[in-house]
């Protein structure tokens, strides 16, 4: 839990799930740069699961910072912030729900299903982006804690 982390471990933490989903999100936008011409079922299938794999990370990610404190830190440490933590806490929810929705579609589309298939291309690529600049932000709220509260300009 993150009440039971030191900043120290709190930031390494952070570090290896925010690499963890760039990595994540590479595999992703380099498989959509390639979609094949025919055999596409297979290319299908690998979507799916790296998709999968992208949005159990999310899942994990998520509840480990809601429910292990991470986020009830931030706003502990700089109260005045407990806007902006909220408004995190509730685009969890909306990415979250948006990730269901394409792999429910994912599941439905066939190896024939060319627009179909190249509208969720779009949008996996279009979500990817959309969770880089949350996540963006969520760092630079949390550096923005932590350096307040260590005293940076000291």
């Amino acid at each position: 839990m993150a009440e039971d982390r030191s900043p120290a471990d709190l930031a390494a933490w952070m570090r290896h799930e925010h690499q963890a989903q760039i990595e994540l999100a590479k595999v992703l936008r380099e498989h959509l740069a390639n979609p094949p011409q025919v055999g596409r079922g297979a290319w299908l299938d690998s979507l799916r699961s790296g998709f999968e794999r992208f949005f159990a990370h999310l899942r994990r990610n998520f509840k480990a910072q809601e429910t292990g404190g991470y986020l009830t830190t931030l706003v502990e440490l700089r109260p005045t912030l407990s806007k902006q933590v909220e408004q995190l806490r509730g685009e969890h929810a909306e990415l979250l729900r948006m990730a269901g929705r394409i792999q429910a579609e994912l599941a439905e589309v066939g190896e024939t299903d060319r627009l179909q298939s190249a509208d969720l291309t779009a949008r996996i690529l279009r979500f990817v982006a959309i969770v880089t600049q949350h996540d963006q932000r969520e760092n630079m709220l949390t550096l923005f804690v932590f350096n307040e509260d260590i005293g940076a300009g000291d």
